[in-house]
């Protein structure tokens, strides 16, 4: 969609979603990019072992990177593995891909904030809660 040159994007109005909706040809690329995504992903699954392609959860390319998701570290790892067989399957269809990014995607309802803290056991301390005026003026630097 081309906005006129003149219309500053933060101050333009949004258009409405049922408009959106009504005409088709706004998300015919949004459709025709979701096809596509679902495509490489079935395609990478059938060269991966059964339990890591049910663990492998979305791909994409980006330029010369081929992008997956996986739902925990540990999925990562064993998938981190398999990445230079995976380019080597799909040289034919992406011949300019050579690397790829393994992402863990947080929970779902999770924040990846939360997600760390769960597995480091990190929290973060405000300053205003501490009572030692000498430690609160350490953690306010």
């Amino acid at each position: 969609m081309k906005f006129p040159e003149n219309q500053n994007l933060l101050t333009r109005k949004p258009d409405k979603v049922s408009h959106l909706l009504e005409n088709s040809r706004h998300l015919d690329h949004l459709v025709r990019m979701l096809a596509r995504q679902q495509a490489l992903l079935a395609e990478i699954r059938s060269q991966l072992p059964g339990p890591l392609a049910t663990h492998c959860l979305h791909a994409r390319i980006r330029g010369r990177e081929l992008i997956l998701h996986v739902d925990s570290p540990a999925w990562h790892s064993r998938l981190r593995f398999h990445a230079p067989a995976l380019l080597k399957g799909l040289r034919a269809q992406a011949p300019r891909l050579d690397r790829v990014s393994v992402r863990v995607l947080a929970p779902e309802g999770r924040t990846r904030r939360d997600h760390v803290r769960r597995v480091t056991g990190q929290r973060h301390i405000l300053p205003e809660a501490i009572e030692d005026e000498e430690l609160r003026a350490l953690l306010k630097r």
